[in-house]
């Protein structure tokens, strides 16, 4: 059985078990004329599984989530390094 990374843990557990309405996740976002970050609240997710977030039509893997925030914009989960200056 394949262990699960921290970040579909956290997804599974706002997705299945918490108020969807009170998060938001942010994803590197990629077209092809710039390259930046999306906010998606969970309210928007349809399904989580084998690896992506589903949205509608649009299937984005998990490596793309870049944070998870409440709707005040604490950061509950981050993939960012921070560093101490």
């Amino acid at each position: 059985m394949k262990k699960r990374g921290e970040i579909e843990v956290w997804l599974r557990k706002i997705f299945f078990g918490m108020d969807r309405d009170k998060y938001v996740l942010v994803i590197k976002h990629r077209n092809n004329f710039e390259e930046g970050y999306r906010f998606i609240p969970f309210s928007s997710i349809k399904d989580i599984r084998r690896g992506y977030i589903y949205i509608g039509e649009d299937a984005i893997p998990f490596h793309r989530v870049v944070e998870i925030r409440n709707i005040d914009g604490e950061v509950i989960y981050s993939r960012r390094k921070t560093t101490d200056n």
